[in-house]
């Protein structure tokens, strides 16, 4: 997948984090989150990047730091967008 793949593509990639986030329904590290979506896609871990960049700069999905990992979870917003 190139990251300059169609919009289609993208905004497919970016929905299947959301989804993942909704439903396992508890917060996810950032490696244990990359984890899930290599199982059902192969994305390159910068594209991965990328998007949850966009994501959180949507306000789609949050992320705090627990001291050792970056949690990740949908927003309230993220899930209305869903």
């Amino acid at each position: 997948m190139k990251l300059t793949s169609d919009d289609e593509t993208l905004a497919e990639n970016k929905v299947l984090i959301l989804y993942i986030l909704k439903n396992v329904n508890e917060s996810l590290t950032n490696n244990n989150l990359y984890k899930i979506v290599l199982a059902v896609i192969d994305m390159n871990y910068f594209y991965f990047q990328q998007f949850l960049l966009d994501l959180t700069n949507n306000k789609y999905i949050e992320y705090f730091n627990n001291g050792i990992h970056t949690i990740y979870k949908i927003t309230t917003l993220g899930k209305n967008v869903l």
